[in-house]
């Protein structure tokens, strides 16, 4: 029996308007007999200042309202602990709410969010310093993702844009040292990926057999290609048969350890981290319980 929800709220989404939302969670208080707060979230010590709203309202559900990233902070407080997770997807990049199949409109995301039961959900660990629970990455889409926040973009157009020129600009092939399953071997690549989940919230299918609680995440090496490979290759990832690909290796595995030649820049839920030269990832199995 849920009695009391929080619901931590991204104010700078744009699809959100504070008084309808407000009025939607009071109907559904009123229907389903639960106290809520909600809390806005700030710029500054977002997740100490999570962490205090929890404590001080001893939810039973948290509702992330927001996208990746504010799924993210909101998830990294409650691993390992009774709180259940729901998400409202509301920001420009939904795309662990898409792998869920959470729907985009405010109302229904909350009506299934309470309709449904709390399913375990398996985190990443990275560098015993952060989480990834939906898609990590170094190379091209990490570098779009700078871009991306850089010019302060919005959307998937804003988003696109950045793609298209990251695609044009000079390729940026890195070299690394990947000790994974008791091996140890040097790849160079376009694009690595550690995923949790199937897909980016574009809808490319990068981890086809992907799954988020079978206490395993996947490794995705897209390997150096001619430029004119290009259109074979949206089109196999969109089609979620990227492993068809020859230029694609994908890894199973419950930790990894990946050493770069030179740093680089890795996007973790939407979130972008510079300067990575050694990187430690560690399966959590069943780590949350979320509904969806």
């Amino acid at each position: 029996m849920i009695q009391n929800i929080l619901f931590i709220t991204n104010p700078t989404s744009q699809s959100l308007d504070k008084q309808v939302t407000e009025e939607i969670i009071s109907e559904f208080a009123l229907i389903h007999k639960f106290k809520w707060k909600t809390y806005y979230t700030e710029k500054e010590n977002t997740k100490a200042k999570i962490r205090i709203q929890i404590e001080q309202f001893n939810p039973d559900l948290v509702i992330a309202v927001g996208g990746d990233g504010t799924i993210n902070q909101v998830a990294e407080e409650l691993l390992n602990s009774p709180i259940q997770l729901g998400i409202i997807p509301a920001g420009s990049a939904n795309g662990l709410a898409y792998n869920l199949d959470i729907p985009a409109v405010f109302k229904d995301a909350l009506y299934k969010t309470l309709a449904s039961n709390p399913k375990p959900f398996d985190a990443i660990r990275l560098n015993e310093t952060w989480y990834c629970f939906h898609l990590s990455d170094i190379g091209i889409n990490a570098r779009t993702v700078k871009r991306f926040e850089k010019e302060r973009s919005k959307g998937m157009l804003g988003y696109g844009k950045h793609m298209i020129r990251e695609l044009s600009a000079k390729k940026k092939v890195f070299s690394f040292t990947l000790i994974t399953n008791g091996n140890s071997k040097k790849y160079r690549g376009e694009m690595l990926i550690i995923a949790n989940a199937r897909a980016y919230g574009t809808g490319a299918v990068i981890n086809p057999e992907g799954k988020t609680d079978d206490g395993k995440f996947e490794i995705i090496i897209i390997k150096p290609y001619p430029w004119w490979s290009i259109f074979k290759i949206v089109t196999k990832i969109f089609m979620g048969k990227p492993h068809q690909l020859e230029y694609v290796k994908i890894i199973r595995t419950h930790k990894a350890h990946i050493r770069f030649s030179k740093p680089q820049d890795m996007q973790t839920d939407g979130e972008v981290i510079e300067n990575i030269s050694s990187l430690r990832a560690v399966i959590l199995p069943s780590a949350l319980k979320i509904r969806y």
